[in-house]
């Protein structure tokens, strides 16, 4: 059973507020819009069980992320929206930030969680079934020095090594430029339980027809990373979660710091 010792960060008493649930009322700051490189674009689908499908999409260097929303609705893809600081939802990513970080609420939570299962920590098994030109491993080795939350690296072949972890399969694929995939290097995928407060459930998929350099593929794969442990877009170009695709091949301080807030 894996155990790792990590050095927690300490925080401002400032910091620690900003893990105040988002409930009923609205946050109480302005409703002005983020930084560039904030926004996002997601898609939200109930399903039949009252749980939650959501889906957010990277668009490719260049992109802009209101292109990727108008041909994702074109193309019949249900609940597409962008968040970026002006809906309640974009309020509360400046109200539960840390830094340029940002996290991706629901409409109940601040951060929504994955469940510990009995370990000091949340496992995450990052089950690579990407080709050698997506550098899957040395990004989720990087997302593991963040304390509170466990990132493993595993080959898909080895399989999910317990049901008391979080087995995340990473995908690529050539899922060409048109429909769903014009403009999108990478995608997300995460199951919500139906009070949105926690994950059930997440994939990665990585669009080979956009190809790219060894940092950019890295990028990406940071990128879809983050988000699968729960963190929205940073406003900062030194972070691989900007919005866009870019060539900066690891998280940022704040984005280890956010993560370390909520678990």
């Amino acid at each position: 059973m894996p155990q790792r010792f990590k050095t927690r960060r300490t925080f401002t008493a400032a910091a620690l507020i900003l893990t105040a649930i988002v409930t009923g009322a609205q946050p109480a700051v302005a409703q002005t819009p983020e930084q560039p490189g904030s926004a996002l674009v997601r898609s939200l689908q109930r399903n039949p069980d009252g749980t939650f499908t959501e889906t957010i999409y990277t668009p490719a260097q260049g992109v802009k992320v209101a292109d990727v929303a108008r041909s994702l609705t074109a193309h019949g893809v249900p609940g597409v929206k962008v968040i970026d600081g002006t809906d309640s939802v974009g309020t509360a990513v400046a109200a539960c930030s840390y830094g340029t970080a940002r996290t991706w609420p629901t409409g109940t939570t601040c951060f929504a969680r994955w469940s510990y299962n009995g370990w000091a920590r949340p496992q995450m098994y990052f089950r690579d079934r990407s080709n050698d030109l997506w550098p899957v491993g040395r990004a989720v080795t990087k997302w593991n020095e963040t304390s509170g939350i466990d990132s493993h690296y595993r080959d898909f072949s080895a399989g999910c090594p317990s049901s008391t972890v979080h087995c995340i399969i990473v995908y690529n694929a050539s899922y060409g430029k048109a429909g769903e995939w014009a403009g999108v290097v990478g995608k997300t995928v995460r199951a919500l339980n139906a009070a949105q407060t926690y994950y059930t459930g997440a994939y990665i998929a990585l669009n080979e027809s956009y190809g790219g350099t060894e940092a950019e593929r890295w990028n990406t794969a940071c990128h879809e990373i983050g988000h699968v442990l729960g963190l929205g877009h940073n406003t900062s170009t030194s972070s691989c979660l900007y919005a866009s695709r870019t060539s900066q091949r690891y998280p940022h301080s704040y984005d280890f710091t956010l993560l370390e807030v909520y678990y």
